[in-house]
């Protein structure tokens, strides 16, 4: 199992480098990010936006744009069509937004004619490096990034997203936890609804390879003194690998939380495309990018599978 994003990043090493698309990678972040994942061994990129003020922020950061291809466009959705066409090409392995706005390059991934749709749910894993925890470990959070409020269906397969992920990162049966605001179910709380019949899904089989609990609050899934204080009998209390939100704002707060609260180190990756979409927050660092370009490295070696 990996626990950390060195690890992460060491098992990443391990594979072939991958081709990241980065449309409008016009900023510093962007570009810092690139030249990190070329020195480090993780990637080549291509880098998409107007190519004179490319060359201009290599130059504000002091490095040679010689190892990077450079692909001139004028507006983000260009930038963003020109992303996913190179991906159908099989020319990019993994796409990276630049500065620009997400929906703007969700708009061409999700294109019915020219995208990169599966047919399955696309959505967005979170993994931190666990700050509630004693010990090394990570723990996920789904999904914060593209289902704004996701029914019970898409709920299922929002689990088995991260559930796949967290296969590939050597966890045979993770343990989910279905948050809400109480460990109850209440008819005025529609999420205690859901996590309560995801649970049942889970016991009955419909939902495999994973073990399922909720609905459960924050501090029952990763506290096992509150669980026991409060009387919760569960495999997943205090133990919880991977948290399942009830609505995009949630999962976008406790994302953020991850990052500005507790300092964590974080990464987080798309699937359910054709290759892995990474929409990293304009203000994210370059570290936290490079360890989604880890994370998506890992994810993009079993392509079926995910």
């Amino acid at each position: 199992m990996l626990k950390t994003f060195d690890e992460i990043r060491d098992h990443a090493l391990s594979f072939e480098k991958k081709r990241v698309v980065i449309p409008m990678a016009e900023d510093e972040t962007s570009i810092r990010t690139a030249i990190y994942a070329f020195e480090k061994g993780f990637a080549e990129s291509i880098l998409i936006g107007r190519e004179e003020k490319i060359r201009e922020t290599f130059e504000k950061v002091n490095f040679s744009h010689d190892n990077f291809e450079i692909m001139n466009v004028e507006t983000p959705e260009e930038a963003s069509f020109k992303a996913v066409s190179l991906a159908r090409e099989g020319k990019a392995d993994i796409i990276l937004k630049g500065y620009m706005h997400t929906h703007l390059l969700l708009k061409a991934v999700l294109n019915s004619e020219h995208g990169l749709r599966t047919g399955r749910l696309l959505s967005d894993v979170l993994i931190a490096e666990d700050p509630a925890s004693n010990y090394k470990r990570i723990v996920g959070m789904s999904d914060g990034g593209i289902n704004v409020l996701p029914n019970l269906e898409q709920k299922k397969q929002i689990i088995e997203n991260a559930v796949k992920v967290f296969h590939l990162l050597g966890y045979s049966k993770p343990k989910v936890a279905l948050l809400a605001a109480v460990e109850v179910v209440n008819e005025a709380m529609p999420a205690t609804i859901d996590a309560a019949e995801l649970t049942r899904m889970n016991r009955e089989g419909e939902i495999k390879d994973c073990i399922v609990h909720g609905p459960l609050a924050l501090d029952l899934a990763v506290s096992k003194e509150a669980a026991k204080k409060k009387k919760i009998e569960s495999e997943v209390a205090g133990e919880a690998d991977i948290l399942i939100v009830p609505n995009i704002e949630a999962g976008n707060i406790l994302g953020k939380a991850f990052t500005y609260y507790t300092h964590s180190k974080v990464g987080h990756v798309i699937v359910g495309a054709k290759i892995p979409i990474l929409i990293p927050s304009r203000n994210e660092s370059e570290n936290d990018k490079l360890n989604s370009i880890a994370l998506s490295i890992i994810v993009s070696q079993y392509r079926d599978k995910i």
